[in-house]
Order: C-alpha cells, then sequence, then structure tokens
C-alpha cells in the first residue's frame, strides 16, 4: 500500500511539472477526471481538445474548454455547413452540428477495459450516468467529474492496472521481466508507448510526440522517475504508467484526435481517421476499435465514405452489434431506469426475478429480429415471437415453459405483438398499483412521435382513486383531462395511452378493469391523417406505415449515434437516413448503416472560440 502510494505521489509530481492546466476544469465541489487524490487529470497529455502543448493536433478551444456547447444543443448560430445551401433555404447538402466532448458511459467503460485487457476485471462501483430526459439516453456532456466520481475512477484505475500487469507478458510480447537488459527495458518501453503499442490501445490514438511536454516524453519521465526515485520494478512501474493513463481525460472523454493539423472543409471541421474509428466502433459495438478498424485508421483510410461503409457493414456483421442494437432498444425506451415499486398486495408475483426476466426478454427479441433476423421495424413494433421463462409465460398467459431462462415462445396475436406490449415497456410505465394511460401515452408520444409536452405544467389536483366497482382507469383519467388545467397536455397523449388499457400495471392482459369492460378503442391522428384503431396492437400496426413514426426513429439513432440531441445543422444528414431507411423497407440496419456514413456523423462544426491547430 506504501509503496502504491509512493508512486502515485510521483505520477501527481510529473503531472503537475508536466503543463498548465486547462481553465476549465471546474464543477462544484470537484474537478476534472484526474489522478487517485481527484486533482485535475493531465499527466499525460493535454486534455482532449484543449490546444494545449501536447494535443493531438486536431484543434481545441483557446481557453482549454470542451469544443462544444456542455449540453450537446446548438442553436442556430453555433454550427455551420459546407457547400451552398438547399432549395427551401435550410440546411445544406454537406452539414454538421457541434460535437460534445463526452465521458465514456458506464457500458461504454466496461466494455472497453474488457477488450483492452483482454480478461474480465470486477471494476467498483462507476460513477452513474447522466440521463437526458428528452431521449432517456445516457448523452454525458457535463464534461467535468466531481471529486467522488475521480475517486471511483481512481480505484477502476487500480483495479484495470493490477489486472493488466498480470497479463504483461501477453499484452506487451516485448517484457523480459526483471532480469531485462537496460537496452532491452528502454526498446520495450519505446514499443509500449508506440504508435501501436499498448499506450496508444489505452487512449485509442497515437501518442503525442511533441518533445518535452507531449505524451511519450512525459510518461516516459514517469516511467523512469519511479524506477530510478522509487526502485520500482519493472511491472511496477508500468503498472503505475497504466493506472495513471486510465484515469485522464485521453481514455475517459471521447475526443481521440488525429496526429497532425485539423482538415478544414469549408466552416466545417472533417473528423481525422482515428475520430471516426473510435465514433463507428462506440456507435457499434459500444466499445473501443478493433486491430481492424486500428489499421484502416493508421492507413488513413477512413477519410472515404466509402471506406466507412465497407467498415460500417463489416462490424454490423459481429456479435458485438447485437449487443448494441439490444442497448439502443434498452435506454430508447428507458428499461434501464428501475420502475417505481409495484403494490405487492396487488401484484405478488412482480419482483427483481420477474423484472430482470422482462428486460432479458426485450434483449433476446431484439436480437433475434435485428441482428438475427429481418432487421425490419415492423417486427419490432408487431412481432409475435419472442422469449420467456417460466415467470413471464405464466404472467402472459402462456403454458409449456418451466424453468428460470428464457425459452422461446410465440405470443397470442390477439393479446400482444411487439416491443410495446412487453412485460418490461408496460411494467415500467404502469403504475403502482394500476395502469397508467398518461405515463404510457407520453411514453409514445415522445419515442415513436419526437414530441414533448411543455416543460412547466399547471398545477393540478391529484387523480381521483379508484373506486370499489364500476369505474375503470380509463373513466377515472378521462375526467381528469377533460379539467380545463389539462387539455393542452393530456388531449396529446391520453388517447395514446388508452389504446393500452388491455394490460394492467405490470403488463397482464386484461378485459375487465374494476368490474367493467375495458375500452381501447381510440381516435388518432398520424401524418396529419385521423385514424380510429381498436387497441394498442391496432395502434403500433398502423405507427409502422407512418412516414412521421419512421422519421422519428430515424432521429432516435441520430440522437443515439451523435450523442446528443439533435440540431437544424443535422437536418440533411436526418433526412437521407431516414429516406435510405424507408426505401429499404424500413431495415433497421441500413438506418444504422446510413446514420454512420452522414455529413454530421462524419463532420462538426468548431466550437464557440475553438482555435484549430
Amino acid at each position: 500500500m506504501a509503496a502504491r502510494a509512493a508512486l502515485t505521489c510521483l505520477a501527481l509530481v510529473v503531472s503537475a511539472c508536466g503543463r498548465e492546466q486547462p481553465s476549465d476544469e471546474r464543477s462544484a465541489g470537484g474537478t476534472s477526471a484526474g489522478p487517485a487524490d481527484g486533482s485535475a487529470a493531465g499527466s499525460d497529455g493535454a486534455a482532449p481538445g484543449d490546444g494545449g502543448p501536447g494535443d493531438s493536433g486536431g484543434s481545441g478551444p483557446s481557453d482549454g474548454s470542451p469544443a462544444d456547447d456542455s449540453d450537446g444543443g446548438g442553436g442556430d448560430g453555433d454550427a455551420a455547413d459546407v457547400g451552398t445551401p438547399g432549395p427551401d433555404g435550410g440546411a445544406a447538402p454537406i452539414s454538421a452540428g457541434l460535437r460534445p466532448l463526452r465521458l465514456m458511459t458506464q457500458r461504454e467503460y466496461q466494455n472497453t477495459i474488457r477488450d483492452l485487457v483482454g480478461v474480465s476485471v470486477q471494476l467498483p462501483t462507476l460513477p452513474a450516468d447522466e440521463q437526458d430526459l428528452a431521449s432517456g439516453f445516457a448523452f454525458h456532456t457535463t464534461g467535468v467529474v466531481t471529486q467522488p466520481a475521480a475517486a471511483q475512477y481512481a480505484s477502476a484505475a487500480q483495479a484495470v492496472a493490477t489486472a493488466a500487469v498480470a497479463k504483461l507478458n501477453t499484452l506487451l510480447p516485448c517484457y523480459g521481466g526483471a532480469g531485462a537488459s537496460a537496452a532491452a527495458e528502454s526498446a520495450c518501453l519505446a514499443s509500449f508507448l508506440g504508435p501501436t503499442g499498448f499506450a496508444s490501445q489505452i487512449y485509442r490514438r497515437p501518442l503525442t510526440t511533441t518533445a518535452t511536454t507531449g505524451e511519450v516524453d512525459r510518461l516516459t519521465a514517469l516511467y523512469q522517475t519511479a524506477r530510478t526515485s522509487s526502485g520500482a520494478a519493472i511491472s511496477d512501474a508500468m503498472e503505475l504508467v497504466i493506472e495513471t493513463m486510465l484515469q485522464t481525460p485521453g481514455f475517459l472523454y471521447h475526443w481521440e484526435l488525429d496526429p497532425g493539423a485539423a482538415i478544414v472543409e469549408g466552416a466545417l471541421v472533417k473528423l481525422g481517421n482515428y475520430e471516426i474509428a473510435n465514433r463507428l466502433s462506440y456507435l457499434l459495438w459500444g466499445t473501443m476499435p478493433d486491430a481492424t478498424l486500428f489499421a484502416a485508421a493508421a492507413a488513413g483510410q477512413l477519410g472515404d465514405m466509402g471506406a466507412v461503409e465497407s467498415q460500417v457493414r463489416r462490424m454490423l456483421m459481429d456479435p458485438k452489434a447485437a449487443d448494441t442494437y439490444a442497448d439502443f432498444f434498452v435506454d430508447w425506451l428507458d428499461l434501464d431506469i428501475p420502475p417505481a415499486p409495484k403494490d405487492p398486495t396487488i401484484y405478488p408475483q412482480y419482483g427483481d426475478a420477474l423484472a430482470g426476466a422482462m428486460t432479458d426478454e426485450v434483449r433476446s427479441f431484439v436480437d433475434a429480429i435485428v441482428f438475427s433476423g429481418t432487421g425490419r421495424f415492423d417486427d419490432i413494433l408487431t412481432g409475435t415471437s419472442s422469449f420467456a421463462n417460466q415467470d413471464l409465460a405464466n404472467l402472459y398467459g402462456i403454458s409449456g415453459v418451466t424453468g428460470a431462462a428464457l425459452a422461446p415462445v410465440s405470443l397470442n396475436p390477439a393479446q400482444r405483438s411487439g416491443l410495446f406490449t412487453t412485460g418490461a415497456f408496460l411494467s415500467a410505465t404502469g403504475g403502482p398499483a394500476g395502469s397508467d394511460p398518461p405515463l404510457r401515452g407520453n411514453a409514445i408520444y415522445q419515442k415513436l412521435l419526437c414530441e414533448l409536452l411543455p416543460a412547466t405544467a399547471p398545477a393540478m389536483p391529484a387523480v381521483d382513486p379508484p373506486t370499489p366497482f364500476g369505474t375503470t382507469t380509463r373513466q377515472r383519467f378521462t375526467v381528469y383531462g377533460s379539467m380545463p388545467c389539462a387539455t393542452s397536455c393530456h388531449a396529446q397523449i391520453d388517447p395514446l395511452g388508452f389504446a393500452f388499457e388491455n394490460y394492467d400495471g405490470v403488463g397482464a392482459y386484461r378485459t375487465i378493469d374494476n368490474g367493467v369492460l375495458v375500452n381501447t378503442r381510440v381516435g388518432v391522428t398520424l401524418d396529419g391523417l385521423a385514424t380510429t384503431v381498436d387497441d394498442a396492437r391496432g395502434l403500433l400496426t398502423v405507427m409502422t406505415t407512418s412516414d412521421e413514426v419512421q422519421t422519428c426513429f430515424a432521429r432516435q439513432w441520430l440522437r443515439y449515434g451523435l450523442g446528443r440531441l439533435d440540431t437544424p445543422e443535422d437536418a440533411a444528414s436526418l433526412d437521407a437516413a431516414a429516406s435510405a431507411f424507408k426505401i429499404s423497407m424500413r431495415d433497421i440496419r441500413e438506418l444504422v448503416v446510413a446514420i454512420a456514413t452522414s455529413s454530421t456523423f462524419r463532420y462538426r462544426t468548431p466550437g464557440t472560440g475553438e482555435v484549430l491547430q
């Protein structure tokens, strides 16, 4: 313990001497990501995009702040385009919005460590993700790390570095052990820090080589100080370097700049090869690039859209893409957020085991359609082939399923079909003691129509409680939604929720509510046309062919890929992606290809005050 504390202290000394810290390292009671004591990171090189000495060459704001607004948004004046405006004066054929400086999410961190070290590492608790309320996705764009979070990253870095050094012979084939000659040790360290070495895999790009202030020189100094001043063994000094790197912006943030100057085309910056490699890898796999993608970046092949498309199609064939598809749907529907507790006297069957099986069903359902099956959006909304274990099958009224493991099942098409009739969605949008039509309707309103209710709603009285007999949930909420203070919001969402009244608070199918026949027939307007549907299944069926819904689904994937909400500067890319989605008969895989090759995915608008290097 004392030896580790001494080595960490050495790391902080090197950090303090290595460079001036960026002026934007701030938070309430905390700092930017940093070493074990929570001080500002940067012992290995400039913070991503800070424009200071040791930066990877691309660019960074002159004040050291992130190259984007902290919320990932952007007004009309904050982004630009290349070429001439379109015929309607809107977004140009090649246009792009801002690129936020993003921290890794928990999932990305865990996946990256798995692929970086090659073994499963028992990680301590990581800082919680920040959910964007408008989309449900974890964008993680505040740009700062609080002191408690820095301590969590430090603990994780220690665990990972220990695991890495335990297999140092594999990660660093030139490692000769404690008996290596000085020349062999020096050559092996240079290999470790080289363009294809393990250190470059940690940063997911080559390290900067500026004399004295570059990452290679400062990490070399850290290693040598540990060896000479502290008498650390080779493996301990290497462990210190790895542990330090894992706490720096170069690892924790997505800002993987190429060596050399930024590529400026008109008012936009074209992302470099390593930026594209990482953007593709974290969109399609949720983890770091593989050797093939690193090689393509090193060869400068990812500046061409055709080459990017080839990589995308290769990557979508990899099993890691199946996880990404499932992750998207889990995040999109907020299934990663624990639902409100259910009343055990009403729903005694509901608990952690059933809730877990519900989420597992969604992942298996998505995998069978998008990765292994047709890939079609229609099947996501209306498919009747799913998976259930005994508890979930009992909830669905399906016989013949035993045990805790999921098994393929056929859903009763007269009762449920598609993702939005799964127990996972219905329990997440159900109330503690019954269904909740406004909550379910608002979920459809946001997720499938990309609409948002006003941020501030008028003060509302509580909805009437259930009566002992004779009043359905729909009747109670119809009265509630007809109040003058409620009509502006509830007129939009309640009909969508009423269509789901065949399902109780945990998703069990019903035809009777409080002793009265359930009424699920509603009128809705899609694409400007009014239509009447009989129930949720009818609603989802008409939504599969709705232009409005298809464009919204493309928008949700674009947001997921960009790590922020869309802006007007993304309109041309969104239109192209939505068009490709529709032309492909709503193939989700083709939608992902279109987004990954879009201009707003491969370019960015410089941030306000950014100085391009």
